[in-house]
């Protein structure tokens, strides 16, 4: 299931999902976005919860699965915004109303912790979602090119920027599956319970923001012990923060899933595309595509917008 494309003059919805405003004072963030996005053409509907703080979550639980319902039962709101990641985004999943999300399909999207609610909402709904940037990115020194990418997706339904990013082949293969992920930490708080995807035949997508060596061979362990490994079709690793902002001579977390997976034979791709502390390619999340490791290249083979 797909939602509809954006045009200039929509309204975007805005919804805090994990992490408040007042958690690192993200106000004046907050405002640029608005103001930004609004100088874009677009119109924007902050709900009604978005300025809560509870013990540094945007609100309760009950008030963030308020203002999910209250946007995608709206009308007028053709696209979710996600504010900010941070640690809380399971806390309200179980209240959504899954058969009215199912009824009103519309954009969703935002990265890290809203990983969960990315997947969630496609499990339970089918309903393709998008990682990509989430509200406060539209109020930093990126915003321009953030836009450019969600203008690109959006309104012209051009994926070109991941499909044909640079891509570097950690283990060969051409496979095909839907891509699921993308933030590996948030990504396994799923592990067990019912809102997780299926990754049989799937490809997954992971990224990590403050993460070590030890803590990949931690969650490679887990998602070996789980059975993942064995039904993947294959991995495409994002942008890892801790690993990389000082350059490639610490132990990377391709060379960690290499030693994991050394007994598979599925091919493993490392790219730029997405991650945190960069601009984020817009990636749908449910969506069939292609791993082509002898031309380096991600073809999205099914359509994400109507």
């Amino acid at each position: 299931m797909i939602a509809k494309k954006l045009n200039y003059g929509d309204t975007i919805g805005v919804v805090g999902v994990s992490n408040s405003l007042e958690l690192n004072d993200r106000y004046e963030t907050f405002n640029k976005a608005k103001s930004f996005l609004e100088k874009k053409g677009f119109n924007i509907k902050v709900g009604k919860y978005v300025f809560e703080d509870f013990y540094g979550s945007c609100g309760t639980k009950e008030q963030k699965a308020e203002d999910m319902m209250d946007m995608f039962q709206d009308k007028d709101v053709k696209a979710i915004i996600c504010l900010l990641g941070g640690q809380t985004c399971n806390t309200f999943i179980d209240l959504l109303d899954y058969d009215i999300i199912k009824q009103n399909p519309k954009i969703i999207v935002g990265f890290s912790d809203i990983t969960v609610l990315l997947q969630t909402i496609y499990k339970k709904t089918g309903l393709v979602t998008f990682s990509g940037p989430d509200f406060l990115s539209f109020g930093s020194k990126d915003a321009e090119e953030s836009f450019k990418e969600f203008e690109n997706v959006f309104i012209n339904k051009s994926l070109e920027k991941f499909q044909s990013g640079k891509k570097e082949i950690i283990r060969s293969g051409n496979v095909s599956g839907k891509l699921i992920g993308t933030n590996l930490g948030c990504m396994m708080y799923l592990l067990g319970t019912n809102y997780l995807p299926d990754m049989d035949k799937n490809i997954l997508l992971i990224e990590s923001y403050e993460t070590s060596p030890n803590e990949c061979q931690r969650r490679f362990a887990h998602l070996k012990q789980y059975g993942m490994f064995d039904k993947v079709n294959g991995i495409v690793i994002g942008y890892n923060y801790a690993l990389q902002k000082d350059g490639n001579d610490y132990p990377q977390m391709e060379d960690i899933l290499l030693e994991y997976t050394k007994e598979y034979n599925f091919p493993i791709i490392k790219c730029n595309d997405f991650g945190h502390r960069m601009v984020n390619s817009i990636i749908p999340i449910g969506v069939s595509a292609n791993i082509n490791c002898d031309t380096g290249y991600i073809e999205i083979t099914e359509q994400f917008l109507k």
